[in-house]
């Protein structure tokens, strides 16, 4: 049975609006003015006869209809882009790419892809290696490998593992500390990345977990955007990382970072899988999902 559907583009305006909660940045997304795409919505709804937002002061909020509406949208565009794909001549189930932040591409997948290689030699992995917020339903990406808290609305997530904090250096530098307070002897290499996390642990925190409540020199030292830039400087003897367990596991198993010290805090983030839920569905993606699960339970282990 065939049904007179709604415009795509006022689908594609309704999903936009309700993964971000918000017209403005849907707006920006789309490349569209806020009156265009309150217009597309508007029409959606008009056609439909429903309500699929609530307006509140300040914030938006979906109906009981819209709630029913979304899965079905999102699965509908989801299909639009891997049959888009079929006729580009993309075989959907060889080709897998990986959104993913560029210090846990080089220090976590990098040094052990060629076991996923063996494991699956069907599947092309191809890793996009960067801190940008991916659109799955625009940008040719299956699954999101993050460490974050999240939310991520409109998202299936997978959490897989939690991260913690220690300090970590080259192995001569270790061997020059007796207890925490002899870092103040050393450089401290800050990572600002996770600064974007409300709350942040840092050097501070993990100073006082260590009986150490008075560091006024735990804020100085080197300051990196990037985590692995910050852990390569530590392996080169620069000073020394507030590391996190994982991302140094590999490091540390070839000798180039030492743990000073047994004392660690939380990150007070997840490794969590990220992507449509249809994604999590298919074989290709399932096959990555086993692979990095076992990976990381052997890095926590660490």
């Amino acid at each position: 049975m065939r049904y007179s559907l709604p415009p795509l583009n006022s689908l594609r305006a309704f999903e936009c609006v309700a993964r971000h909660m918000s017209f403005a940045k849907a707006a920006n997304e789309l490349g569209l003015t806020p009156s265009a795409l309150s217009y597309q919505v508007k029409m959606l709804e008009d056609q439909l006869q429903t309500q699929l937002f609530t307006r509140l002061n300040r914030a938006i909020e979906l109906t009981s209809a819209g709630q029913r509406l979304l899965p079905g949208v999102e699965a509908g565009l989801e299909n639009f882009s891997e049959a888009v794909a079929r006729i580009k001549g993309v075989d959907e189930d060889k080709v897998l790419v990986i959104s993913t932040g560029p210090g846990t591409a080089s220090k976590v997948i990098a040094p052990r892809i060629y076991r996923f290689m063996e494991a699956y030699p069907e599947i092309e992995l191809r890793i996009s290696a960067n801190l940008k917020l991916v659109d799955f339903y625009r940008d040719d990406v299956d699954l999101g490998l993050r460490f974050g808290r999240g939310p991520y609305p409109g998202l299936h997530i997978d959490f897989l593992a939690e991260d913690f904090l220690t300090p970590m250096c080259a192995p001569r530098l270790a061997n020059e500390m007796n207890e925490p307070a002899d870092l103040k002897n050393f450089t401290l290499l800050h990572e600002d990345s996770m600064a974007t996390f409300l709350n942040a642990p840092g050097w501070k925190a993990w100073l006082k977990t260590a009986g150490i409540s008075r560091a006024s020199w735990s804020e100085k030292g080197m300051h990196f955007s990037q985590i692995d830039h910050a852990q390569d400087a530590a392996i080169e003897g620069a000073g020394v990382i507030l590391g996190r367990k994982v991302l140094c596991a590999h490091d540390a198993r070839l000798g180039l970072l030492a743990k000073p010290f047994e004392f660690e805090i939380s990150a007070t983030a997840h490794y969590m899988l990220v992507g449509l839920e249809n994604s999590f569905q298919k074989h290709k993606c399932k096959a990555f999902i086993d692979w990095i699960k076992s990976e990381l339970n052997e890095l926590c282990l660490s």
